[in-house]
């Protein structure tokens, strides 16, 4: 090739100008600006701030807005194996019964047939049986002291011993019952296969003789107290432990043993510490225990 060819095959200025104004320009990468920078830090802050606020505001609400134990559990009867020692807890069933895979339900006066599960579940009503026996079934709610009372006191002293098949409830009401039970001089019966929780133990406290039946279930938790003004958490405390103070100040005057409250106090409201028949025996919660 020639010197002249040579010349010819380099680009000529316009075609320079044209492939260059063809490339994408390049600059460089620039940070962002301070006021940037802080404006999208103070932002993330407020929300940041914002999810913990909501976060403790549903905290706080739902601590002081918790459902009654029960209102949203089972109603079908549970199968479950019976205490023993070190292994008392089980579950806390407010509308329904354990079971044992034999048992057929307790029998109880004024009961053709054991009561139908369902009527565990609800507000507990009181049948007048043979010979001077009761019985009392389901929840005990807010007001079935004064009907119990109005019960009681409309059988002209006939009723001598009460049979009793309860999830518990309301303890100012077990209180109030249980000391009419004690001044009436009523015995108090759990019968075979039957279920007293909660706050009915406190009931059952009151009876001048105290019998339980064979695999009878007889147990205890901690005492929850409601609250009219949701979110004073300080206020539902106080209420709890004046309660229980007034539940172990109760089973000493009815010459139950205190330290068989002391697994109420370390039992949820979700649960139930349930008593063996040994445990029956040496708290003298029972004067009379069936063994199993």
């Amino acid at each position: 090739m020639d010197a002249t060819g040579t010349a010819n095959d380099a680009p000529q200025p316009d075609q320079q100008s044209s492939e260059t104004a063809a490339k994408p320009s390049r600059r460089g990468w620039r940070l962002p600006s301070e006021r940037f920078i802080l404006n999208s830090v103070f932002r993330l802050l407020l929300l940041i701030t914002a999810v913990f606020l909501a976060l403790d505001y549903q905290t706080i609400y739902e601590a002081a807005n918790v459902p009654l134990p029960g209102e949203t559990e089972r109603e079908e009867p549970l199968i479950m194996d019976p205490p023993k020692e070190r292994d008392h807890v089980r579950p806390y069933l407010p509308r329904a019964t354990p079971l044992r895979k034999s048992s057929k339900g307790p029998a109880m006066p004024g009961y053709a047939k054991p009561p139908s599960h369902e009527s565990i579940g609800k507000k507990m009503t009181f049948v007048r049986g043979p010979k001077g026996k009761a019985s009392a079934v389901g929840r005990i709610e807010p007001g079935t002291a004064a009907e119990f009372i109005d019960f009681i006191e409309g059988q002209d002293g006939e009723v001598k011993s009460l049979y009793l098949h309860s999830p518990g409830g309301s303890v100012q009401d077990a209180l109030v019952m249980s000391k009419l039970v004690r001044e009436k001089k009523i015995v108090t019966q759990v019968p075979n296969d039957a279920y007293c929780a909660s706050s009915c133990p406190i009931l059952f406290s009151g009876g001048t003789e105290r019998t339980v039946g064979r695999n009878a279930w007889v147990g205890v938790h901690q005492i929850y107290a409601t609250r009219a003004a949701p979110g004073n958490l300080s206020d539902g405390m106080s209420q709890a432990q004046s309660i229980t103070a007034e539940v172990q100040q109760h089973l000493v005057d009815m010459g139950v043993d205190t330290r068989a409250w002391l697994h109420a106090m370390k039992t949820p409201s979700d649960q139930l510490y349930v008593f063996t028949p040994n445990e029956l025996k040496e708290y003298k919660f029972a004067t009379k225990v069936a063994e199993g």
